[in-house]
């Protein structure tokens, strides 16, 4: 029988993570939790907007008015300058169609939160209404925000 040599001369083989491996494994658990974190974040942002746009929708579900935004334009004005190639002016045309089951008789417009008040038609239900707004100063047809009153309380707000 052969005698064992001694501790100091023995090789011992040690399993272990080196460094560089163990660095890149910290990294990526970084970037994962990081991942899972911004996700939550985003995902709870929409949630937020999800709910505030379903409280506006059943608000106007539960009075019957449903309104779709169709379109909006301006006729052009000489006394208006043109922007981004397109005339501005003065009269702002919004067209709306009601899906809904009960008319919508807007009593004021606000354009960009200045009010225009006015005698408006009704808009009935499965009809398509075009309302012109004479606003006070020269706009045009992209970028405007219209909000719509009627008299119960019901408000659309669309944005150009």
């Amino acid at each position: 029988m052969v005698p064992s040599p001694p501790l100091a001369t023995r090789s011992v083989r040690r399993r272990a993570v080196s460094e560089l491996y163990a660095s890149v494994l910290m990294i990526g658990v970084t970037l994962s939790l990081g991942g899972y974190v911004a996700f939550a974040a985003v995902e709870q942002f929409g949630m937020a907007t999800d709910a505030a746009s379903l409280g506006t929708s059943l608000e106007l579900s539960s009075s019957g008015v449903q309104l779709g935004f169709v379109y909006a334009a301006v006729a052009p004005s000489a006394a208006c300058p043109v922007y981004a190639g397109h005339d501005e002016g003065t009269s702002l045309t919004v067209s709306f169609f009601d899906y809904g089951t009960s008319p919508f008789a807007p009593a004021e417009f606000y354009v960009n939160s200045t009010a225009y008040s006015g005698t408006y038609p009704t808009l009935s239900p499965g009809g398509l209404v075009a309302y012109t707004i004479d606003v006070s100063t020269c706009a045009h047809s992209a970028g405007q925000t219209v909000l719509a009153v009627d008299a119960a309380g019901d408000e659309v707000q669309v944005g150009t």
